[in-house]
């Protein structure tokens, strides 16, 4: 497992390759902390296991991480991959572009959906559309704001 995240992005003709480290999250840095003092003899397995709240027998897989791959071992590896299921970043583009076009721009993101799955084919489920257009931070024309209370109403 490296411990880099490679980006690779295509401008025109050039490919852009960016090379980041991985960061750990709040938890996988806890993990390596127990595992480490494992590692040195402060815990024991039992102990460690309590402390992560998992079984004993994770924390030896973990233990082996760690010596094979040092820090980045606690990392999940299913961690920075992306499902295969998922929609391209093509497709999610078209999807906002489409919104922002002038004629599309006032409409309800419910009606919006069903336009894309009747007039352009899209398969998808209305709450993917919407869900991709709440990534992009467009919300819906008509969505209820919150009203704030004022002293008179709190009485």
């Amino acid at each position: 497992m490296s411990k880099y995240n490679v980006f690779t992005s295509t401008i025109g003709d050039y490919t852009v390759v960016e090379v980041k480290p991985r960061k750990l999250t709040k938890e996988e840095t806890k993990k390596l902390r127990a595992i480490r003092r494992t590692i040195m003899g402060e815990y024991n397995g039992p102990r460690a296991a309590r402390y992560l709240k998992i079984s004993t027998r994770q924390v030896r897989n973990l233990k082996s991480a760690v010596y094979a791959y040092g820090d980045y071992g606690v990392i999940h590896k299913n961690r920075f991959h992306r499902p295969p299921i998922a929609y391209s970043e093509e497709i999610r583009k078209e999807i906002v572009d489409l919104y922002r076009k002038k004629e599309n721009r006032g409409m309800l993101i419910s009606h919006f959906a069903e336009m894309l799955i009747d007039e352009f084919g899209y398969d998808m489920a209305p709450s993917t559309i919407y869900n991709i257009l709440r990534e992009n931070r467009i919300r819906s024309p008509k969505r209820h704001k919150k009203k704030r209370k004022t002293n008179n109403e709190k009485n």
